[in-house]
């Protein structure tokens, strides 16, 4: 299943969490887009965003708005 989260940050916080995040767990395929200034949103296998989204909470970052199936 596809499924995108999205969060109240700008596309660059977003691909900062998502490099560190690969840099810890290896590489996954993901689509990041700017919903809004400050929303941007991840696409990708729902096990890959729903880790992804553990991570950033697991740092201690929040701003997780919406889940929703593509």
């Amino acid at each position: 299943m596809i499924i995108k989260a999205r969060f109240s940050q700008d596309l660059a916080t977003l691909a900062k969490w998502l490099a560190a995040y690969q840099a810890q767990n290896g590489a996954i395929q993901v689509f990041i887009n700017t919903v809004y200034t400050n929303q941007s949103e991840i696409i990708g296998k729902d096990h890959e965003i729903m880790f992804f989204i553990g991570y950033v909470a697991g740092i201690g970052e929040s701003g997780l708005e919406h889940v929703s199936k593509v």
